[in-house]
């Protein structure tokens, strides 16, 4: 069982600071609309549910005998930020169709999130990996604090497009580039560090 009085703060204030994918959702908020970027939650949840139980079950045991891999996924993930970021920054300002970045994009980018081997080896209880009844139980709880945080990005994403703001959804593209690239940085500086 999991301690709620702490599990959900501390899944909450990693969930709330700024990351690649909420900065993915706040980009979106501000291109797409606040109802056409709401498929991105389903997608980040499942990003980070596919990647918790991987670095839970397999790759934290995994880099133990292999040291290589920790740096190896983040300069990989470094470099797909990257990618992420060219992407924002060439196509700012365009119209989007469909759910804005996608959550094919949104996906992608939680499932690569560093947040993730976070929460498998320091918040979720190593109990959460010892059963399929204890992960569903655990990543349950994670569900629903993680959806109202995600609809509070896209939710601000979406104010800064109003007519009456003072700042383009442009800039705020532009802006959402250079802070994945800050993020890429952080990445493959840990990774070669």
């Amino acid at each position: 069982m999991i301690d709620l009085l702490t599990f959900v703060p501390a899944v909450a204030a990693i969930l709330a600071t700024p990351g690649p994918t909420n900065t993915l959702l706040a980009s979106s908020g501000a291109q797409a609309g606040f109802r056409r970027s709401l498929p991105l939650v389903p997608a980040e949840l499942c990003g980070y549910a596919l990647a918790i139980a991987g670095w839970g079950l397999f790759l934290e045991p995994a880099s133990a005998a292999l040291p290589w891999l920790k740096p190896t996924l983040r300069l990989a993930c470094a470099a797909y930020l990257v990618a992420v970021a060219w992407g924002l920054w060439s196509r700012a300002g365009e119209a989007l169709s469909g759910s804005g970045f996608g959550t094919r994009r949104v996906f992608t980018a939680t499932l690569l999130n560093p947040k993730a081997l976070l929460f498998a080896a320091v918040i979720f209880p190593e109990a959460a990996f010892a059963t399929s009844a204890a992960f569903l139980q655990t990543i349950s709880v994670f569900a629903a604090v993680i959806v109202p945080i995600a609809l509070a990005w896209i939710g601000f994403g979406a104010a800064l497009s109003q007519p009456g703001f003072f700042i383009r959804p442009q800039t705020v593209q532009r802006g959402a580039a250079l802070v994945l690239l800050t993020f890429s940085a952080s990445l493959g500086a840990a990774a070669l560090g």
